[in-house]
């Protein structure tokens, strides 16, 4: 049966390949490893692929994968790395390569046919992906410095610039280069920038990895000479601000170093190897004097050095380079989005402090630098100033953003003149969070003939939209976006200006909306590698990561020499779990699952009697104080039994067993601990230490509606608003949608005074996320961002299931919210769009579903009436009425891929 169906996929794409000019390509999105047409691969190449939405009741039967080393072999039929042949599957993602060594630089080519059930077959077009160096000795390059000097703190000098000439006698096929350019880098090809990245490459723990990047540079190239140029900043590799992390005495500082290749196909096929090495010269007489990510970027246009960067400059008083022996973290490719300049936004308004201040109000807050056009005298000065709130008298405020900034300015750039007409420039190795500047003109000369801001972050592909009838939502989810990516530079952070630090509890916290929203997975991915890469023997993880050492104690609670406790470090089991329900692939799962387990492990072996005794506070509460312990122990049960889902997952029943044993034991000792079975009341009884338990799963069955009561009795004390810090809010709003607390949800949202999401934006003017409810601290914070999960997984109701990961089959649950007229959300999940757009007209909703081709969405409306919905348009469905566990009583049908117009009546 098998030898048989592959001779009739073999008769079928012999047809499409004879037809080819008449193809129809249905199969699209095509990724590897979650990218689309990397460079730099390194490791097994893992496939998916969608389906061109609209393609109502499709069902995948059989899939072929095609892997060839040229694009014509795919068409020709002439495979020569791997043929799948015909695998019987309705998988689309999650399929590994198993064709032959792929070796290191090899461009590959692949396609996939697919055929459905009703026999027909669709066909992608080709893409390709590159194998980046595999092997460390694939690098002929050297580490170069502009000093061999070894000190443990090194002297902070100029940025240095690195060049080096060279021919090229043959017409060119094809070019790469790979460079790792520490702290930060840009590199320059016949004065021409190479690549559109910023502020590459994304910050590591130096001393475990390095993280180079892979450029196609052929377009860049000439026949005859050529010159390559590359200039340095400090980046975190050489971090010497003093601040409160101790990044300035990070085990691996050092001066900026550079380890670069350029291999050069010609057209006969030979490669030419251009590296780095002590042939390389440079100088430190460069314009950029000073530059640091916490204290700005100091630029002196009178060192330009014009044509540094092409093959006929005079380097006679440049100096050979200095052979280093480098970080000794290891070189690892850079495969997710770079930071990119994203856009460019012009003030709103300005005035003027005085004859040489003047102030700048982009009416946005944002992360980026200023792109300044100047015209005036030789070594004049122009001095910028960033920060996102001004003084009663309209001067710039950056008393908060400063507060742990203990050496040289905050937020501070200065260009010097040259005195040769108009002038343009920006800063290149530092960014700023910011919604004022403050410019300030040294001479009076000096005219200010153009000034805007750079929007930079990492360029994270958008996967979802919101929008709705109601003013603040539509706000708020444009505030997240903002502060979502603007605190994303490489890895997460918590704020983009003051800290900068990769906080482990706010990306924990924000993990479920920002899938929701963005494509995470290759960025997510990097930043649990530096989970790994920070993981102590014994288990431990630090509150911040990347780390120079620092976070991990906290020096609060009874058990001082431990941290922040599972609601902060536990992000890695989160931030893994989400991107699994959010992509399907379990091979994630897989690669972070020892250290997960470890980390667990380390919490186990810390515990009294199951209880932890330390943990930071639910951050930035108000009333109700919810200690470290009580949430330490909760999230403690809530990863042991995360990590025994995972466990189940991947096969390992033992390890399975193990934790769910575990998480019962803790939640025993637990309920004993903090809860009143007679009132159902645990600890305070506040809105957090209410809900935190329901949220973790440590409430008995029997008991929960009790707890819920309590909860809604502490909100309802509070007149309807939260009093919560940040853990405490995503518990709450969880909890609220999870029990259909459909009203209490909404009136808690929409709430527009203190303290509430509204207040920020109706009295506070807030454009991003604020650090605290009275917006009096850092006011680009993600980490209250927990209200997006409302948003898409309440309002839209668009939820992945668990047993059915990256919406194979999903949930469509709108919370019909009373005061709501309409709503209009959609996610892109590894199948394509999902879409839920509902509508209020007299006496009913109307929907617009959108179900991708080869899932299954399962509708869940609210049981209010004895009216069945009606479907108008879309495929035929059974509605039937049914019951949860949690009292929740629903119209339920399955969809298969299609569109839907479905209404229903509402009382």
């Amino acid at each position: 049966m098998i030898r048989f169906v592959q001779l009739i996929w073999i008769f079928l794409i012999g047809l499409i390949f004879a037809c080819s000019e008449k193809i129809e390509y249905k199969v699209n999105a095509l990724k590897v490893n979650h990218l689309t047409t990397p460079l730099g691969l390194e490791d097994n190449p893992v496939f998916s692929w969608q389906m061109e939405e609209g393609l109502a009741d499709f069902f995948q039967q059989n899939y072929r994968i095609l892997v060839a080393t040229k694009p014509e072999f795919l068409t020709k039929g002439k495979v020569d790395l791997w043929d799948s042949g015909a695998v019987g599957s309705d998988r689309s993602l999650g399929i590994s390569y198993e064709g032959k060594t792929l070796e290191s630089g090899t461009k590959v080519y692949w396609k996939v046919l697919v055929q459905d059930k009703k026999g027909a077959v669709y066909e992608s077009q080709a893409t390709w992906f590159e194998m980046g160096l595999k092997d460390l000795n694939d690098w002929k390059a050297l580490w170069i410095a502009s000093t061999n000097a070894q000190d443990s703190i090194p002297g902070l000098t100029p940025a240095p610039y690195f060049r080096k000439e060279f021919s090229i006698d043959k017409p060119i096929q094809s070019a790469r280069l790979y460079i790792a350019g520490l702290g930060y880098h840009e590199a320059y090809i016949n004065g021409e920038k190479v690549g559109d990245h910023v502020l590459d490459p994304a910050m590591t723990r130096y001393d475990k990895t390095v993280k180079y990047v892979v450029h196609d540079v052929t377009a860049l190239l000439n026949n005859g000479e050529n010159a390559i140029g590359v200039v340095l900043g400090n980046g975190w590799y050489n971090q010497h601000t003093r601040e409160a992390w101790d990044f300035d005495q990070a085990p691996w500082r050092g001066v900026p170093v550079l380890r670069a290749q350029l291999r050069i196909v010609n057209s006969e096929g030979k490669a030419l190897w251009i590296h780095t090495d002590e042939s390389w010269k440079y100088t430190l007489n460069g314009p950029i004097i000073f530059d640091s990510v916490h204290n700005g970027e100091s630029y002196d246009a009178g060192k330009e050095m014009e044509g540094w960067t092409s093959p006929d400059f005079d380097d006679s008083n440049w100096e050979a380079s200095h052979q280093v022996s480098g970080p000794k973290g290891e070189l690892v490719a850079q495969l997710m989005p770079p930071i990119r300049v994203i856009d460019t936004l012009t003030p709103k308004n300005q005035w003027e402090i005085n004859d040489s201040t003047f102030m700048y109000d982009l009416g946005q807050n944002i992360t980026g630098w200023a792109n300044i056009k100047v015209k005036g005298p030789a070594n004049a000065r122009v001095k910028i100033r960033y920060g996102e709130r001004i003084y009663p008298d309209s001067t710039l405020d950056i008393k908060e953003l400063s507060r742990f900034i203990w050496s040289g300015d905050t937020q501070t750039d200065r260009y010097y003149l040259k005195g040769d007409g108009a002038e343009s420039w920006h800063p290149i190795f530092t960014y700023q969070g910011f919604q004022y500047m403050e410019v300030t003109l040294s001479e009076p000369e000096i005219e200010l003939l153009e000034i805007n801001a750079a929007v930079l972050h990492t360029d994270l592909p958008e996967k979802g939209y919101f929008r709705s009838s109601n003013a603040i939502f539509n706000r708020l989810q444009e505030n997240m976006r903002w502060s979502f990516l603007g605190n994303y530079h490489g890895y997460p952070t918590d704020c983009p200006h003051r800290e900068k630090m990769g906080w482990t509890g706010d990306a924990l916290l924000v993990a479920e909306m920002g899938n929701y929203n963005f494509d995470m997975v290759p960025a997510y991915r990097k930043w649990l590698d530096d989970f790994v890469d920070e993981q102590q023997d014994s288990g431990d993880l630090p509150g911040i990561i990347p780390t120079s050492g620092w976070g991990y104690t906290f020096n609060q609670g009874l058990d001082k020499e431990r941290g922040y406790g599972p609601h902060w470090e536990g992000a890695f089991l989160e931030v893994a779990w989400q991107m699994y329900r959010f992509s399907g692939d379990s091979l994630l799962l897989a690669r972070y699952y020892p250290n997960m387990k470890k980390y667990v492990d380390y919490l186990e072996a810390n515990a009294e009697g199951y209880l932890l005794k330390f943990g930071i506070d639910d951050h930035k509460q108000l009333e109700n104080l919810t200690q470290g312990p009580f949430l330490s122990t909760a999230f403690f049960h809530y990863f042991s039994n995360l990590l025994a889902k995972m466990a189940g997952v991947l096969g390992e029943l033992e390890d399975q067993e193990a934790y769910l044993k575990l998480s019962k034991n803790i939640a025993k000792a637990f309920n004993q601990a903090y809860f009143n079975p007679q009132t159902g009341r645990y600890d305070h009884g506040g809105q957090a230490s209410q809900a935190v338990p329901l949220f973790t799963g440590l409430v008995p069955k029997e008991k929960e509606n009790l707890v819920l009561a309590g909860l809604l009795n502490a909100i309802d004390t509070k007149e309807g608003h939260i009093d919560a810090g940040v853990v405490g809010t995503k518990a709450i709003i969880q909890v609220l949608m999870d029990y259909q607390q459909v009203d209490v949800l909404f009136e808690m949202a929409n709430k527009r005074t203190f303290p509430s999401w509204g207040y920020w934006v109706d009295e506070l003017n807030a454009n991003t996320m604020f650090q605290n409810w009275d917006g009096s601290q850092s006011r680009n914070h993600i980490m209250f961002g927990t209200i997006g999960d409302y948003f898409f997984k309440g309002l839209a109701g668009i939820s992945p299931i668990d047993e059915s990961p990256g919406f194979k089959r999903f949930i469509i649950e709108p919370s019909l919210a009373s005061e709501i007229e309409w709503v209009e959300a959609g996610h892109d999940s590894p199948y394509g769009m999902i879409k839920c757009h509902w509508r209020r007209t007299s006496g009913q909703v109307e929907l617009s579903l959108t179900v991708p081709s080869n899932t299954v969405a399962e509708l869940r409306l609210p049981a209010n009436n004895k009216l069945l919905p009606v479907v108008e348009q879309g495929a035929s469905v059974l509605f039937e009425r049914v019951s949860d566990e949690k009292g929740g009583e629903w119209f339920m049908a399955d969809l298969p891929g299609g569109n839907y117009q479905i209404k229903q009546k509402v009382e």
